[in-house]
């Protein structure tokens, strides 16, 4: 018998007794106290690893429910676009459209737009799930995120693909993401100007936290870089939520191509 992993954390020896696994012949037979503390060790460490999305999502979520209380928008309805659309970027453009008193299907229309790079993510995490049920992976593409495609790119290419840590994460940032939306609905009336605190910088801010530790490759530093001088171009030039898409397309295929070249 040998352990099937070491925690070193762990202060009580008695620990490892439970995570053994037993070779019968050529199999080997997981016994069930390892695998919960495979599950437990595993959950943690998805916690672990997405502890700064979490932490910044937290004044997020209060600022988009705190921005629709102002808009005019009922609790429902704005814990309904928080826990059925859980896209921030697009949650915050909903709400101001729906302020200017545009239309439904315009709305829609836009929120298309603005998500259809969730369709690029997709695909481009897609190989690495082989081994993933499809329950799994309709729940990880169902609430994936900007944030969350950045760390799971990472660890992905890694080759650490267990989606115990992963799926952990998505439902912990559901929560958090729905839980905070109700707060700062809550803390509506008491801000009247939320820029003043910051909290309009806040998401780009997290984005570029994110961004800066993955472009240490050329190929990935030219795709940011590429991506965003042309989101940015597009934008002033009046391309408005297009730009998005457009910048995001034109950043990953350069960087495509410059790294088959490498």
């Amino acid at each position: 018998m040998t352990p099937c992993f070491i925690d070193l954390s762990a202060k009580n020896l008695n620990f490892y007794h439970e995570c053994l696994i037993t070779r019968i012949g050529n199999i080997n037979v997981i016994s069930g106290g390892s695998r919960r503390i495979h599950m437990i060790h595993s959950m943690k460490k998805g916690l672990k690893l997405g502890s700064p999305i979490l932490l910044g999502i937290i004044p997020i979520g209060m600022t988009f429910g705190l921005l629709a209380q102002q808009a005019g928008l009922g609790v429902w309805p704005t814990l309904g676009l928080s826990l059925f659309v859980f896209a921030g970027a697009s949650q915050f453009m909903a709400v101001s459209m729906l302020h200017a008193g545009v239309g439904a299907l315009a709305i829609i229309a836009a929120t298309f737009v603005i998500n259809f790079r969730h369709v690029l993510m997709s695909a481009s995490l897609a190989p690495f799930l082989s081994s993933w049920s499809k329950f799994q992976r309709l729940l990880l593409g169902a609430t994936l995120t900007d944030e969350a495609f950045v760390l799971h790119s990472l660890h992905f290419s890694q080759g650490d693909v267990n989606p115990i840590a992963p799926l952990t994460l998505h439902f912990a940032m559901y929560v958090i993401w729905g839980s905070t939306t109700v707060i700062g609905f809550n803390l509506g009336a008491l801000i009247e100007r939320p820029e003043v605190w910051g909290l309009d910088f806040v998401l780009p801010t997290m984005f570029i936290a994110l961004l800066i530790p993955i472009c240490n490759r050329h190929p990935a530093a030219f795709a940011a870089l590429s991506g965003g001088a042309v989101s940015v171009a597009l934008y002033i030039l009046g391309a408005g939520n297009w730009a998005v898409f457009i910048g995001a397309l034109t950043g990953a295929t350069a960087g495509t191509l410059l790294d088959g070249r490498a």
